[in-house]
């Protein structure tokens, strides 16, 4: 038995055969949805902005720390729900700085209890030129900035007990986020006491 397949007779090509406009539909329908998803992706990103809860917060503190960096404390006190949210170190948040679109992300450098016991954050901050952090760094104290609800997991130091389990322990930091762990993960660390501690840093220069 054998098949036999023959061109249907109902198309016949033509070299110099008219194109039909009607075949450029669908690149107008795919320019069409690549802008509508252009717009949508612009209303998503103003709608999540908008969404930010920003809390005002007078600065408590801005003094020289090194070259570029700055120790800057901030008074939460007035702010009792948002200083209880900070529950562990290595958390963060975002803080913005009046007349200044966009904000900036900061490692929270003191521990949760001194935000419970005091109402301070505490931060460790380089002074990078044309940033948000430029300008916080510029502040003076009684100054008022705006911050974010606190962000992020933090260092869950509970996972690396019982000690005996993790003999050996390696920390990497970078930058100004070596404040964070010495003043909340070291300690904890320590008191916990490993066999052997390993503790890396390094800055990177803008």
């Amino acid at each position: 038995m054998s098949l036999i397949i023959s061109p249907s007779p109902s198309l016949t090509l033509h070299p110099l055969a008219h194109v039909s406009p009607s075949l450029s539909i669908p690149r107008r329908l795919h320019l069409n949805l690549r802008s509508s998803r252009r717009r949508l992706a612009t209303v998503s990103a103003a709608v999540r902005q908008d969404t930010t809860v920003w809390t005002p917060a007078p600065l408590s503190e801005v003094e020289p720390a090194g070259e570029s960096l700055f120790e800057v404390a901030i008074d939460v006190s007035d702010a009792p729900d948002l200083a209880a949210s900070h529950t562990i170190a290595g958390q963060y948040l975002q803080l913005r700085v009046p007349d200044l679109p966009k904000p900036s992300f900061l490692s929270i450098a003191s521990p949760p209890k001194l935000a419970a016991k005091h109402g301070v954050f505490e931060f460790l901050v380089k002074s990078v030129p044309g940033s948000t952090a430029e300008a916080l760094c510029a502040l003076k104290k009684g100054d008022v900035v705006e911050l974010s609800p606190i962000m992020g997991n933090g260092f869950t130091i509970d996972l690396i007990e019982p000690p005996e389990k993790y003999g050996t322990v390696v920390i990497f930091a970078t930058g100004t986020g070596i404040r964070s762990v010495q003043i909340t993960v070291l300690p904890s660390i320590f008191v916990i006491f490993f066999k052997c501690f390993h503790f890396f840093h390094s800055v990177l220069e803008h």
